[in-house]
């Protein structure tokens, strides 16, 4: 914590900077709260301060996004970003709880008011952020010497493609013709140059604060710019990247999906079209292969929750289940289908079948 008053005494010169406290420390990175003060100090008393292990990818997709940030985007307001040591400090969004928080208590109706309010915070980040692109990518190639590119996405489904080839390979599981290559083929289909926006990526129920009506979106670690509908389907799949993959009822869905639409109706309008409908079909069917290739080298040794540290939470067998299920019946993409039904038949051979619950707010109403 010293390393980190220090770095924002450094960036903020004359202000006083003093502990209030630790609110998340990882292996990539420590975030703290912040008191700060003095005459010169015109701001709140309090800001966010997140300190990085070293000037690395995480720390240069970060501060790139948030300095680029237009002032009506749903995140918080950059102060200031230092590389030595590699720190970025933020407006406080305030106490708020996350919609993770709204899934995991009792309260049905809140916790779909809360997937709505996301969707809506979602939508406004990719309208805010559509002519950042160049800055964005200025802001990267200042920061790393040009060693991190604009989009993730592609190199993501890519190595997802070549460790599905591996896993299938042990599991005896026959890929169909083209299935690896179809997967490949997602990164043309749903390219950075069509209608795409900056965002997070890891779009995840935790990474958000609410604040007033709505939601910040919050940890720009893996910020790049992509396709929007790779955004859109964690609402759909759901959470392909996080740790509270629990299930959504379906009548949520649609409702958090109309949500959006209706943000973005007349000033993007693809997103109300049929293209927006297929590619998003598309995303979820990307999302659903690309994440059983992350969780299947652990969960083929044993079936751990997604998170250990909270009680209930779904097992990765589970997701990968549900998951391959759902791109199994998706119609967007034969060959996809096919692949995800012989996976994940062959998995629920190995394993038996493994429902994938619903959110603990959902489950109160039987829904």
């Amino acid at each position: 914590m010293t390393d980190a008053l220090a770095a924002v005494a450094a960036l903020l010169l004359g202000v006083r900077v003093e502990p209030a406290e630790r609110l998340r420390r990882t292996e990539r990175s420590e975030v703290l709260r912040v008191r700060v003060s003095g005459t010169g100090w015109p701001g709140p008393g309090t800001l966010i301060v997140k300190l990085f292990p070293d000037a690395g990818e995480a720390w240069v997709r970060e501060s790139s996004a948030l300095a680029v940030a237009p002032a009506e985007a749903p995140v918080p307001g950059l102060v200031a970003a230092g590389v030595d040591p590699p720190v970025v400090v933020m407006a406080d969004a305030g106490t708020g709880p996350s919609v993770a928080d709204a899934l995991l208590a009792d309260d049905t109706a809140a916790a779909a008011a809360a997937v709505r309010r996301f969707a809506e915070a979602l939508a406004q980040l990719h309208l805010s952020t559509q002519g950042v692109r160049g800055a964005f990518g200025a802001e990267l190639a200042a920061r790393s010497g040009g060693t991190v590119p604009e989009s993730a996405m592609p190199g993501i489904v890519t190595g997802a493609a070549a460790a599905l080839a591996s896993l299938c390979g042990q599991l005896g599981v026959t890929v169909p013709d083209g299935a690896l290559a179809a997967l490949a083929d997602l990164n043309g289909q749903l390219s950075a140059a069509g209608p795409a926006a900056l965002t997070l990526a890891d779009a995840c129920p935790d990474n958000n604060v609410r604040a007033g009506g709505g939601y910040l979106l919050v940890d720009f670690e893996e910020a790049e710019w992509r396709h929007i509908a790779w955004d859109v389907a964690y609402l759909t799949v759901p959470w392909p990247s996080c740790w509270c993959s629990f299930g959504l009822p379906p009548a949520v869905t649609r409702q958090a999906l109309a949500r959006y639409r209706a943000v973005m109706a007349g000033r993007m309008p693809y997103a109300g079209t049929p293209a927006f409908e297929r590619d998003l079909a598309l995303a979820a069917a990307g999302w659903a292969l690309v994440s059983a290739s992350w969780f299947l080298p652990k969960a083929l040794a044993e079936d751990l929750p997604l998170h250990e540290a909270v009680a209930g939470l779904p097992t990765r067998r589970a997701v990968i289940l549900h998951r391959l299920g759902n791109a199994h019946d998706n119609a967007a993409h034969p060959v996809l289908a096919e692949f995800a039904g012989r996976l994940r038949a062959a998995l629920a051979r190995r394993w038996g079948e493994i429902p994938l619950k619903l959110a603990p707010a959902f489950r109160s109403a039987g829904a």
